[in-house]
């Protein structure tokens, strides 16, 4: 059984609220769909670039742009084809929920690994003892024997998906598989690779995705030495002489730490783009939060008026919650009653100023549809 001995220190408490703070703002930050999907773009190529280097491959950056897309008979443009063949992967099962378990590592390590012709379709647990880097150098160990892998790899699954675990912080979560999993390093090679990847579904499919736009690289390239350091610990080269029984709080610092940086810099960028954006769009829509924003886009395409029971539903807010926000948006001159003679308002429509607006929008959808989303 995997029971792993960590605890949350103020710095990781601290990173934790930073990492928290950077998800809402780029989850509340308007961005058309088009700009978002360049980003998210630009965020997979990086990944695949960043990570082939940390683990060694030789070719330059314009050399691995070029091969992101097309398969090749050499290893090291292989190896960058391969990842990003299994960022896609990945992004398809986040579409599908698809939960981490054994099969779904194996499948993932088999688009990693380099290989030509036909591929397997799964990869199994390597069958021979490896280590990792060179004796007498950073970063050497010896993981567990070939023959504890199997059941090491199934305690790690069975402790992810654990209810017990439902209430650890998922970028505690992620880090914490990340370092058993590369302590355990069951393949003979593609291990890194195939953590990180799993380390950033993890944080996707638990709410932490960033809509795709981190980078989880960008951090240990910068800080590749202390990267390998931390993974050490500090520990016995040997898997049996400390590391299957590890205080992992060291690492979570590091981790979390690095995590925080990076979902900053995603919220930066994301902040920045937002700000170019606003600053050419309609004085109208510029004054919208983003809940307004919903609402306008909803009465311009699909409705004349809504409900407060619509709104409810389409804003996922309590009654309470809708009646102040109607109560305020028509002080602002955003909303109005449908029936104005009404004792109560039960349904709303846009004020003059603002459906004269959505009647531009209507004419010349494709100039002012970014701005909505």
């Amino acid at each position: 059984m995997f029971i792993p001995k960590y605890s949350i220190t103020d710095l990781i408490a601290r990173r934790l609220m930073d990492i928290q703070h950077a998800t809402v703002v780029v989850d509340l930050l308007p961005l058309p769909v088009s700009i978002l999907d360049l980003l998210k773009k630009e965020s997979m190529e990086k990944t695949v670039i960043l990570s082939t280097k940390i683990e060694g491959n030789t070719l330059d950056e314009a050399t691995k742009r070029k091969v992101l897309y097309q398969t090749s008979s050499d290893n090291e443009e292989q190896e960058v084809y391969n990842l990003m063949k299994a960022l896609q992967y990945l992004d398809e099962a986040e579409k599908r929920k698809l939960p981490v378990t054994e099969e779904f590592v194996k499948k993932l390590h088999a688009i990693i690994k380099i290989s030509h012709g036909r591929r397997a379709r799964i990869s199994e647990y390597r069958e021979e003892q490896n280590q990792v880097g060179n004796r007498n150098a950073s970063g050497f160990f010896l993981p567990p024997e070939w023959q504890d892998v199997p059941v090491l790899m199934e305690d790690l699954i069975a402790w992810i998906n654990s209810p017990e675990t439902y209430s650890v912080p998922i970028p505690i979560k992620a880090g914490i598989f990340m370092w058993q999993f590369l302590t355990i390093h069951p393949y003979l090679d593609g291990n890194g690779r195939t953590a990180r990847m799993l380390t950033t579904y993890l944080l996707r499919r638990g709410g932490y995705g960033l809509k795709g736009l981190f980078v989880l690289e960008n951090f240990y390239d910068r800080n590749l030495s202390e990267y390998y350091r931390q993974l050490q610990l500090g520990l016995h080269h040997n898997y049996y002489f400390g590391r299957h029984d590890a205080e992992l709080t060291p690492w979570l610092e590091f981790f979390v730490d690095g995590l925080a940086e990076v979902f900053q810099d995603a919220a930066n960028i994301v902040t920045e783009k937002s700000a170019q954006m606003t600053r050419i769009e309609p004085d109208l829509i510029r004054k919208l939060d983003p809940q307004q924003r919903i609402v306008f886009a909803q009465l311009t395409f699909k409705q004349d008026t809504l409900t407060t029971s619509e709104m409810r539903e389409l804003l996922r807010l309590s009654d309470r919650s809708i009646r102040e926000k109607v109560s305020h948006w028509r002080e602002e001159g955003f909303l109005e009653p449908r029936d104005q003679d009404a004792q109560r308002v039960r349904s709303v429509k846009l004020t003059m100023e603002y459906e004269k607006l959505a009647q531009d929008i209507r004419h010349e959808p494709d100039k002012f549809a970014h701005f909505l989303k």
